[in-house]
This record gives C-alpha cells, structure tokens and sequence, in this order.
C-alpha cells in the first residue's frame, strides 16, 4: 500500500493543521496573556481600592456613604469620556505606545489619592484614574481580535478576565495587611500607604509592556515567519465570512452593539456594587479589616475559576447565549441570597461567591461575542461603545447603593434590585443572539 506524502505546498491535513494550531497558539497565549492578565489585576486595584481604603478614609475625613459613591461614580465619568477616542488612538499608535501611556498615567494619578483632603478634591483626583485607564479594556479585547481567530478568541479573552476575577484574591489580603500594619508609617494613615503600594505597579509594568508587546503578529520576531503567515492566514479566514463594513463607526449604528452593551450594563452594574460595597457589607458584620480582607478571598476564588471553566467550555462548544444566560441567573441567585443572609457572615460569603463566580462568568463570555457579532472595520468603535455602556454601570451602580443604604439602613433593596438587573440581562442577551448558536 503506498502512502502520498504532501509536497511542500500542498496543505497540511485538517487534523495536522490543527495539531500544530494548538501549539502556535499555545506559544502565542504564553508570551501574551500573562502581560495583559497582570495589566488588568493592577488596573482592578487602582480602580477599586477605595472600596477598602474608604474603611478608613471616613474615620479621618468624615466622607459619608453617597461621598464615596459619588468617587466611585467619577472614575467611571472620566473612563467613559476618553474610552472611545483612546481606543480609535490605538488603531493608529499601536499598543505600545497606548499601554505606556495608559499606565504610567493612571498610576500617578492613583498615587495621588493619599493627598486628598476634600470632597472635591477626592472627586477630581478619581475623575483623573478614570480618564488616564480610559482605553485600557477595550483596546485589549481589539488587540485580542489581531492575533486570536474567532474560534479561539473566547479562550483568550477568559484568561484576560481573569486578572478581574483573580485580582480581589490579592486586593483583600493587601489592603487589610496594608492598612493595618502600616498606619501610622511615616505619618501616613494605612489608607494613604495604600494608594501609594498599589499604585506602584502600574508605573512599573508600563515599561515592561513597552519592551515585551508587539503591536501585530507581523511584527512578532519571536514567531517564525511561517508562524506569522499562519496567523495572518487564519485571521484572514475569519474575514473572508464576515461582512466588512466600509466606515469605522460602523459599529455604533448596529442595534447588536447596543444590545450588547445593554447586557455589560447590567452585569456591571452588580459588578461594581459588589467590589465598592462588599467590605463596608462584611466590616458591617463585625469583621475586622483583615478579617474583611480575607473572606474577599472566597468570591475571589469562585468567579476566577467559573470565568475560566465557563468561558473556556463556551468556546469548545461554540455556544455563548445559553452559557451567559445561566451564568446571569445564578449570579441574581447569589444576590437574592445575599439579601437574605445579610446577618450570617458564612452564609453571607458564601452567597457572594455564587453571584460573583455568575458575574465572572458572564463577563467572560459577553466579551468573546463582539468578534462574532461585530466583525472586522467595526470592531474598534463597536467594543469600545459596548464597554463605555458597561462603563455606566459604574457611575450608576455604587451611587445608587450609596442612597438606598442611606434611606434604608442596609444593603437588602439594593441587592434585589441588582438581581432583577441580571435576570433582564439574560433576556436582552436571548434577544440579541436569536436561536443563533455562536
């Protein structure tokens, strides 16, 4: 029996292709994710430590519960504003130049919060974060869309997601460890030191992402040249099925990138209010800061591994709308049960979990639809309006619990109205797929 051996430019077997697929991509996730993975668990801590300093910034500046959603808010302003116009930036200056910028900015910029003294000033100075990180997310998940065909771009993007996910593993122990052990230090209250360690990072990864990162697979020496034309070849194949729209703003005229935004919203909304007022929520329960710090770690630890487990399983099966819309409704679950068991510490972070692991999930899954939905030219505008919409959930979200803790006391209304978000959230996300099966 004789056996046909390719010639050099015959294609190789699907089987073959696939096999040495896995491995390019392999190396390609190695040398990329880790960065970006990081990037994003230090722009969470910049973003979000005032969910713990504010445990003790009220002791020593007398802000109230609606001061601090009102900080929480102004970030989330800032990164709306600049988050599109950063992103179009990107398309022209590449991602070297972008993540340099981006970092090293919002790092002084969060440093700077240990000099507040004023309301005004605590609103400005977060108002600043929030215009220098303006960028940062979308301009990955675009990135993600130059080296990641779609079959393979879920993955990707869960691994991203997961420095969100994994970053409150860190973020607790931190600030409680800082805020405790360092008051005091210098002269400096823990709140102050920990602007200061968490801010640190960013300035120092800045210039690491410009000596690491390439702005396009054509640019990657560390790839063969047959690594690069493979790349470029699956890329291109993607864009073969997919229609081209002629206009960048494409995107923003297409009902599905509202949807989608719709759906971020919603989900970040819940985000957002759980990552400002989850530790006032356990101090609340007679913890201490480091006690608070550590039971952050459980949440913490079931939304990494849901968003992995959840996000990788909806690439293999080529499903997102039934994965998302699960994902939705037991995070609204894990609301209602918070609400119900706001008195029960164990209960209590146990419930967290369930909605964050939901919530993390989620997530994950909705930012590995755009690619799908939203191909080629529209692709810069159309990610970056969906997470400007999302963005709003962060103005929106840790105000509105601010003023329902203040009418009522306690976090239970706001809770509810939270779950009754994420059930809408996997109904308008059931609408914008259709029966269609991505």
């Amino acid at each position: 029996m004789s056996i046909a051996i390719p010639s050099r430019g015959d294609p190789l077997p699907h089987s073959v292709a696939a096999c040495n697929d896995d491995v390019l991509y392999r190396r390609i996730s190695w040398r990329l994710i880790p960065m970006l993975f990081i990037g994003y668990m230090v722009s969470y801590l910049d973003r979000t430590n005032v969910g713990y300093a504010q445990l003790q910034m009220r002791e020593t500046l007398a802000f109230g519960d609606v001061v601090f959603g009102l900080g929480a808010a102004a970030f989330f302003v800032g990164y709306m504003l600049f988050e599109i116009p950063s992103n179009l930036l990107l398309v022209r200056i590449g991602i070297k130049k972008t993540m340099l910028r981006i970092m090293l900015l919002w790092g002084l910029a969060s440093m700077a919060t240990m000099w507040v003294g004023t309301e005004r000033q605590f609103y400005f100075v977060r108002f600043l974060v929030g215009v220098f990180e303006a960028g940062f997310v979308p301009g990955v998940l675009y990135y993600l869309t130059l080296w990641y065909p779609v079959q393979r771009r879920g993955r990707a993007t869960a691994l991203f997601f997961m420095g969100f996910a994994v970053a409150p593993i860190v973020a607790g122990p931190v600030a409680g460890a800082v805020m405790t052990y360092m008051q005091g230090l210098g002269g400096l209250q823990g709140w102050q030191w920990l602007f200061v360690v968490e801010g640190i990072p960013a300035l120092v990864l800045a210039l690491v992402c410009w000596r690491w990162m390439d702005d396009k697979p054509a640019d990657a020496t560390w790839l063969s040249p047959q690594e690069r034309d493979r790349v470029a070849a699956l890329l291109t194949e993607d864009a073969r099925h997919a229609h081209m729209p002629k206009k960048w703003y494409a995107g923003l005229n297409d009902s599905r990138a509202w949807g989608l935004g719709l759906v971020s919203f919603l989900l970040v909304c819940s985000i957002f209010a759980l990552t400002f007022w989850q530790p006032t929520l356990l101090k609340g329960m007679g913890l201490s800061l480091m006690q608070v710090g550590l039971a952050a770690v459980v949440p913490a630890v079931a939304s990494a591994v849901a968003a992995l487990w959840l996000g990788g399983r909806s690439d293999r099966l080529r499903e997102r709308r039934w994965h998302l819309t699960v994902s939705a409704l037991i995070a609204a679950l894990g609301m209602v049960l918070t609400a119900v068991f706001t008195t029960n510490v164990v209960a209590a972070v146990l419930s967290l979990a369930l909605a964050t692991a939901g919530l993390a999930a989620a997530m994950a899954i909705l930012y590995a639809s755009p690619g799908e939905v939203l191909p080629g030219a529209s692709l810069p505008a159309g990610i970056a309006l969906i997470t400007t919409l999302s963005n709003c959930g962060g103005v929106v979200a840790p105000l509105l619990v601010a003023k329902l803790k203040e009418a009522t006391g306690g976090f239970t209304l706001s809770l509810l109205i939270l779950a009754g978000g994420l059930v809408l959230a996997a109904v308008v996300f059931q609408a914008v797929l259709g029966s269609r099966r991505t």
